[in-house]
């Protein structure tokens, strides 16, 4: 769900994940972690859909993909921060904003990686991650402060 908007693509690629995996289950070496191999494959698979998405999509306006959340997609005052909704805050980042934060942050890719993965330049990573953190701090605190 970190690289999906929705239940339905998710599961759509998840599928296709498990098919790529047992199609080249031949291709794992014993030497080699399963679950990295695994990891590798659902990584690329998702990276690979996004670039044909953002090919498909090249006449979306710069606008669109900043466009400002409001605060009625939070959860109400009473809620507790968890991880869904710490998910909900990082669906609501720039599309490539969040695929660097997914890959850094959570996957554990380094910057030159997620630069290769992505077709960007290393710095551009390093800027989107920055971007994230920014904006993310920035949620928080609106939630923090409409806590209290």
């Amino acid at each position: 769900m970190r690289y999906k908007n929705d239940y339905d693509t998710a599961g759509a690629s998840l599928n296709a994940i498990f098919l790529k995996i047992l199609d080249n289950l031949e291709k794992f070496r014993k030497d080699d972690s399963f679950i990295a191999w695994m990891k590798r494959i659902a990584v690329n698979h998702l990276i690979d859909g996004y670039r044909k998405d953002k090919r498909t999509n090249k006449n979306t306006s710069y606008l669109e993909d900043r466009k400002v959340e409001t605060s009625a997609s939070f959860h109400e005052k009473e809620a507790e921060m968890d991880s869904e909704y710490l998910l909900q805050m990082i669906k609501e980042l720039p599309e490539t904003t969040a695929k660097v934060f997914n890959l850094y942050a959570i996957d554990g890719f380094k910057h030159r990686e997620i630069a290769e993965i992505l077709k960007m330049n290393e710095n551009t990573s390093k800027w989107h991650l920055r971007e994230a953190r920014i904006k993310l701090k920035a949620k928080i605190n609106v939630f923090n402060e409409t806590t209290i």
